[in-house]
């Protein structure tokens, strides 16, 4: 009995004896923790030792806390900086600078683990995404973003915006890569932006709730003065891919689109300077004519406003070289079909001239038989697929408005048939002319 009391008295002792000491040990490092609450630090003190120890220029504090748990980490609230020589702008923020635990006494020369970002808006200029990726290389795996607005720029235009976000940046066998993953038009999105150190930078955006995927790689010449890169991009079941030279314009070579509507290689240029234009050659292989005019007319003759704006926007040129043969012409809000062949011998053509959209909105045309000579001219309603004729010139005579009335009869009973589609169907355009 005594030798079994002596060791419990023992294990007892012991037991205390490091019970007491776990307890020094939590208080030594309680205090040590607690300490920098009585620091002093002020917006000058963390504005130096960050520009010198990771280029970061803070240009505006509110206000800034020492907080030790979780773990201990500076708080501070109201700011704006930059990070490098303006490679990121990052305006109304809240920043915790995750310090080292064991260099947190030496208050005057912060060394930190994490540099987290939280709300605000950070711009993103894509003219200086080296300068980000080597700021990248030099800070590692030190900053990150969250419930961020990033802004991506392009010579200080907005090309888009992810709310909500959560960056990461990453270096990892040589590969450094910023990660976005956030809310675009309010639906999940995921962006990357990677540099392979070998002058390619890959860019992927994901969102697939609106069915968009697209990744691009571009190559670096003389710092994004010229870019060379190939671009596939995927929109509702529509895929495109082209490869782009860009110097002053943008040149578009190998083009090709895989859609319902349409199968089609293209080639031509795009500018975005003063404004956006374009000029495409279009080579078609197959091409839903019937859905085209149904989703032109439900787009542009109806009362969506929205789509009406967007195509007033567009300046450019569309040169269909095959079936059907002809040019589509955006310009000053207008749009023009100009000498579409509607037969193999491209002896009948149609132009056409939109000035006004919506549900009163008209087409005024021309359709011509080059082989007899006939002239007529006269205007489409797409909402109601009602068509008029305003004047008919066979040969050197110029037709009675009775006469042309009843031309215009014959041809909605003959050709249109309550479908606007029918005036490309080669077959009943010549039954139509052979009347004459």
């Amino acid at each position: 009995m005594n030798k079994k009391f002596k060791f419990i008295f023992k294990y007892k002792k012991f037991y205390k004896s490091v019970l007491y000491l776990l307890l020094f040990i939590v208080f030594i490092f309680s205090i040590y923790f607690f300490i920098p609450k009585f620091f002093k630090y002020t917006p000058k003190l963390v504005q130096e030792s960050l520009k010198k120890n990771s280029d970061i220029n803070i240009k505006h504090i509110s206000n800034i806390n020492y907080k030790f748990f979780p773990s201990p980490r500076l708080r501070l609230s109201g700011v704006d900086l930059e990070f490098g020589e303006d490679i990121l702008e990052v305006e109304n923020t809240e920043v915790d600078i995750i310090l080292k635990p064991f260099r947190i006494i030496s208050y005057k020369n912060l060394d930190y683990n994490k540099f987290l970002l939280s709300k605000g808006s950070t711009s993103i200029e894509l003219s200086k995404v080296n300068k980000l990726f080597d700021y990248i290389k030099k800070n590692k795996n030190k900053i990150n973003f969250k419930n961020n607005t990033i802004i991506l720029l392009r010579e200080n235009k907005k090309l888009f915006e992810i709310n909500d976000s959560l960056v990461k940046f990453n270096t990892k066998n040589n590969i450094q890569q910023l990660s976005i993953n956030g809310l675009f038009l309010n639906h999940k999105t995921s962006f990357v932006l990677k540099d392979k150190n070998d002058s390619k930078i890959s860019i992927s955006l994901k969102v697939p709730e609106l069915d968009i995927s697209t990744n691009i790689l571009l190559e670096n010449i003389d710092n994004f003065k010229t870019i060379k890169g190939t671009i596939n991009f995927k929109v509702l079941n529509n895929f495109f891919q082209f490869n782009l030279i860009k110097e002053k314009n943008i040149i578009i070579k190998k083009g090709f689109i895989r859609s319902s509507l349409i199968n089609s290689s293209f080639e031509g240029d795009v500018s975005f300077k003063p404004y956006f234009s374009f000029n495409l050659d279009v080579y078609p292989s197959s091409l839903n004519t019937k859905r085209l005019i149904l989703i032109l007319k439900q787009k542009y003759f109806s009362e969506n406003l929205y789509a009406i704006k967007i195509i007033k926007k567009i300046d450019g040129s569309l040169n269909f070289k095959n079936a059907p043969n002809g040019k589509v012409v955006f310009k000053n809000t207008e749009i023009s079909l100009q000498n579409f062949k509607l037969d193999k011998e491209k002896k009948i053509s149609f132009n056409a001239q939109i000035s006004e959209f919506g549900t009163k909105g008209k087409i005024q045309f021309n359709l011509i038989n080059n082989a007899k000579k006939i002239h007529i001219f006269g205007f489409v309603i797409p909402s109601s697929s009602k068509v008029n004729f305003t004047k008919i010139m066979f040969k050197k005579e110029i037709f009675s408005e009775d006469k042309v009335k009843k031309f215009e009869k014959k041809f909605e009973n003959e050709v249109v048939q309550n479908s606007l589609i029918n005036i490309f169907n080669e077959i009943k355009i010549n039954n139509f002319f052979e009347i004459f």
